[in-house]
């Protein structure tokens, strides 16, 4: 099971890395999935999916409190995402759009680091 937590954290530092070298295409891909309303019930379906893993993947983990907590709080905001609301999560993307691409690099690299950090744990 802790495999299936380093392989999820390879995926969010690919991701993060997709960011770094090019901001305008997870902004395309950003825009083009999340601003969809349906974008809204896959963050959740995601966020919990992530959550359960990381919960029943904690015991094998190296860090196993801080992968649990993770988790945990995955789940937490997946089920505040529609408390949220559509208008809120698109209001906050068109924010993350008017950043520089300097900054959006800057978020992804917290994204690599913590996908470096759940293949770390998971291994």
């Amino acid at each position: 099971m802790a495999a299936l937590v380093a392989v999820l954290g390879a995926l969010i530092a690919a991701i993060g890395a997709t960011g770094v070298v090019s901001p305008a295409t997870l902004l395309r891909f950003v825009k083009s999935v999340w601003r969809q309303p349906m974008g809204l019930y896959l963050a959740v379906g995601i966020r919990l999916v992530l959550g359960v893993i990381l919960i029943l993947a904690a015991p094998s983990c190296r860090f196993q409190e801080a992968v649990r907590i993770i988790g945990v709080v995955s789940i937490v905001a997946a089920v505040l995402i529609p408390f949220i609301g559509f208008e809120r999560i698109s209001s906050l993307i068109s924010w993350g759009e008017s950043r520089s691409p300097t900054a959006l690099r800057a978020w992804c690299l917290v994204a690599i680091a913590f996908g470096v950090f759940l293949v770390y744990a998971g291994i």
